[in-house]
């Protein structure tokens, strides 16, 4: 092996001369710390690869691959998935393959990481825990399922996938205190991805008892399937790891492949299937909004947004399921598009507004101009979709909007799981009638124990209302 600050000084000196005159040219070189790597900027080299011989995290010699060279700096990527940084005095040349780390070996690694935590081994996974059987199980499920499903879903857009070829780490602390000592989060988050660790983080149990048991459970196993899709993905060759997707189709399609099922044994449902808990969260935007009245107002800010709210996270999933579903080919091909950024490139341009331009630019080359179309079919697609209602067993409103016009009495009837969804879906109804409609109209909400007992109501409300 010969020292790879030898062959790099000879393979990148022309660039690094050239780097003032190419910056004077307006060259943009990234931030490493807007990808979370603690590096000074550098010229970002994409042509150096292969295996070299580095020490990793415990001072052991390891065989790495580059990832990306920034300047005299590299991001290695070590046999348990690791991405490290180092800089090129540090590494060899070497010729031996890069190998991913036997699971059971990175089993008792993390054993010893983590006293007290059990872990099992899977096809793909290594699993460490300190949860209950049952929460650790049903995470296992989900996560090991997801990967074959993706797989096939990703073939079929043509895209160049392939086995994780290092092991996968979920890692699942009983308590929200444990998980916060580990990482400080904002509170609501429940699990993460880290890109550089290569691990899926999670908790079991909240701090603070929720009201609705079965509620949190169903939205914690939806999130952990969501930040399992974005491991995936960024171990198949979908998304190269430390590269940076537009949010809307970032966030978008990791719901798109984490819709789960709930009952007595939770799984994945599937690559598409509808995602219940996205589908519930979009409940008053469908029912409330014609598609005829889509000004896509709603579709400019997803696509332009840097950062979305949980509200937005369900508009990115709405907005990816219409366009993997209706207009397919144009979406294999933005998906193709995406695949091929590579690390350190991507979506990063954020102006003052929290927005990001290009994203609307790149979006259109794809989808056409016209956003008011676009959202017009999305919600057309939305509201033929058959879903199951995560929270039917709990209280509903039905809201009635009765209107008397030229000696003739009609309305329109609604079900909704909250009271102030309830309200805004009989002002939007208004909005729709003329000021003397308007000013006869009768509204009225009514609480019922279950979905079902509601939705009874404004069946059989609608038949009587003349």
């Amino acid at each position: 092996m010969r020292n790879l600050a030898i062959y790099f000084a000879a393979w990148t000196l022309p660039l690094l001369l050239g780097y003032e005159t190419l910056s004077a040219q307006g060259l943009k070189v990234p931030n490493p710390r807007a990808f979370g790597l603690d590096l000074p900027p550098g010229l970002v080299s994409h042509d150096l690869t292969g295996s070299v011989e580095v020490r990793d995290e415990q001072g052991e010699p390891a065989i790495g691959r580059i990832h990306v060279v920034i300047g005299s700096n590299m991001v290695v990527e070590l046999p348990d998935g690791t991405l490290v940084t180092r800089g090129v005095t540090e590494a060899r040349r070497s010729d031996v393959p890069f190998r991913g780390i036997d699971k059971k070996t990175l089993a008792k690694r993390m054993e010893a990481k983590f006293p007290g935590f059990r872990t099992r081994t899977s096809r793909h996974y290594v699993f460490v825990y300190n949860t209950s059987d049952e929460f650790a199980e049903a995470t296992m499920r989900i996560l090991e399922s997801m990967i074959p499903g993706m797989l096939k879903h990703a073939k079929a857009q043509r895209i160049d996938v392939h086995e994780p070829d290092v092991p996968l780490v979920a890692i699942m602390f009983a308590t929200e205190s444990e998980y916060k000592q580990f990482a400080e989060l904002p509170d609501g988050v429940v699990a993460f991805y880290d890109t550089l660790a290569n691990h899926v983080v999670m908790y079991e149990r909240p701090s603070d008892p929720p009201l609705k048991q079965d509620l949190y459970y169903k939205q914690a196993i939806s999130t952990i399937a969501h930040e399992g899709a974005h491991q995936i993905l960024h171990n198949i060759g979908v998304q190269q790891r430390l590269s940076r997707w537009p949010m809307w189709i970032s966030e978008g399609i990791a719901e798109y492949y984490a819709p789960t099922e709930f009952g007595t044994r939770m799984k994945w449902k599937g690559a598409g299937d509808i995602n219940d808990m996205r589908m519930f969260e979009l409940e008053s935007y469908i029912k409330g909004k014609d598609a005829e009245q889509a000004d896509g107002e709603m579709v400019e800010q997803t696509v332009k947004a840097a950062r979305l709210t949980s509200t937005g996270y369900a508009s990115a999933w709405g907005l990816t399921h219409y366009l993997a579903s209706q207009r397919r080919s144009d979406f294999n091909e933005l998906m193709r598009q995406l695949s091929a950024i590579r690390p350190l490139e991507g979506s990063v341009n954020v102006t003052t507004g929290g927005v990001i331009l290009s994203n609307k630019e790149d979006f259109s080359k794809h989808f056409g101009d016209d956003l008011s179309e676009v959202e017009k079919g999305m919600i057309a697609h939305l509201k033929s979709q058959q879903y199951n209602h995560p929270f039917a067993e709990f209280a509903h409103f039905a809201a009635t909007v009765r209107i008397v016009s030229g000696g003739k009495a009609y309305g329109t009837a609604n079900v909704f799981h909250a009271q102030d969804l309830a309200s805004q879906w009989q002002t939007q109804q208004l909005r729709k009638l003329t000021p003397e409609q308007r000013a006869g109209a009768q509204m009225e909400i009514r609480l019922f124990p279950n979905r079902g007992a509601a939705e009874r109501f404004a069946s059989q409300w609608l038949r009587t209302v003349q």
